[in-house]
């Protein structure tokens, strides 16, 4: 698996294995990007030294609490799709129900897997909200006409329209003719933007003429 950015989903860093699987943690919150940061969110401030509260409490000799402590790690880890440390929570837990203290390398891979989701974790969490694409406006011929009758009166208001409509513009114009419209209505010369509307488009004579 490829490690997923929790806003995003796009992958992070190519070939990397993921100690959290994105996409299937965003599936289990039906889509809703915004509860899954929440949960994750939670899991890593009250899980950050859960690993550690398991061995202590292993080594202490109270391996009742030591398995609970195990098995609510391991539904958190479940949870919010960590299927690694669910796994290695999972053998911890299992260990102690049969009344056994786990090994030194059980406990030392529960804690590397949780390293490496906190890390996650961590970048994940860090990643700035998304913003909903807005799509650009579509230019008509009606706002061609307005964008001319503006020019031709002189009104600043064309500036704010040509701005709006930049990308339609831009398409109809190219990269270099817009340049030229942008600064001429940057330096109010609405005549000249006027002139240089009006021989792009001279196909609409019935939008632009009068």
């Amino acid at each position: 698996m490829v490690v997923y950015d929790a806003v995003s989903g796009q992958p992070l860093a190519s070939g990397q294995e993921a100690a959290l699987d994105y996409a299937a943690g965003l599936e289990r919150m039906m889509g809703d990007r915004e509860m899954y940061a929440r949960v994750l969110a939670r899991f890593r401030g009250d899980y950050r030294d859960s690993a550690a509260r398991v061995r202590l409490a292993a080594d202490a000799g109270d391996l009742a609490l030591a398995q609970r402590l195990a098995h609510t790690l391991k539904g958190a880890a479940a949870m919010i799709e960590a299927p690694g440390l669910r796994q290695h929570a999972a053998q911890a837990e299992q260990a102690l129900r049969a009344g056994r203290t786990p090994d030194a390398q059980t406990f030392d891979s529960l804690d590397a897997e949780l390293a490496c989701v906190m890390v996650q974790l961590d970048t994940l969490l860090a990643a700035p909200a998304p913003r909903e694409a807005v799509p650009a406006p579509a230019l008509n011929d009606a706002v061609l006409g307005q964008l001319c009758a503006l020019f031709d009166l002189g009104d600043s208001a064309a500036q704010d329209l040509v701005e709006e409509y930049a990308a339609g513009l831009r398409t109809l114009l190219g990269a270099a003719r817009m340049a030229q419209l942008q600064a001429a209505v940057a330096c109010f010369d609405f005549e000249g933007a006027l002139g240089m509307l009006r021989s792009e488009v001279t196909g609409r004579r019935d939008l632009l003429s009068g």
